[in-house]
Formats: C-alpha cells, structure tokens, sequence
C-alpha cells in the first residue's frame, strides 16, 4: 500500500511539472508572437494608415469607433469578454 501511494505521488508530481512547464512554455510563446506582431512592418504600417484615414470618417462614428478601439488594446478585456464579442462591438461601432 504505501508503495503504491509512493508511486501515486511521484506521477502526481512529474504531472503538476509537466503541467506547469507547459503553461510557462505557452505564456511565453504568446509574449513573442505578441511581440511579433508589434513589430511587423505590414501592421504598422495599417496603423499609420488608419491614422491618417481617421481624418476623413464622419465625426459620430469616428468618436465611437476609436474609443472602443482604444479599450480593446486593454488585455483585460479580451479575458473577460469572448473573442466575437469583442470584434462585433468593435464591427457596431465603428460601421453602424
């Protein structure tokens, strides 16, 4: 009995390792290829260009549609809330 329960806990043990280095593993994955994005020319670049296309939209839209682009940036927000969403509030505010 207490070498089956010796047995049990070692498993337990490399499983709860395997686990976290798993979830370590995937936290940093996420960073970099967050980080990738910041840093790809064609994204920036669509930055820019809305920057310099939010002139032209009509004012209404403009004012509600960059504001909720702007807290959509917040990472919060896209724990607490599903990813669709997060993107058809966006779609609602910014085209309707």
């Amino acid at each position: 009995m207490k070498r089956k329960l010796i047995i049990l806990l070692s498993t337990c043990f490399v499983g709860f390792l395997l686990v976290g280095a798993l979830i370590i593993w995937g936290g940093i994955a996420t960073v970099q290829h967050v980080a990738g994005i910041a840093t790809d020319p064609n994204v920036q670049k669509k930055v820019l260009d809305l920057k310099t296309d939010l002139p032209e939209i009509p004012a209404p839209v403009k004012v509600g549609c960059w504001d909720k682009a702007q807290s959509l940036l917040n990472v919060e927000v896209w724990l607490e809330k599903p990813v669709a969403d997060n993107l058809q509030s966006l779609k609602d505010s910014c085209f309707e």
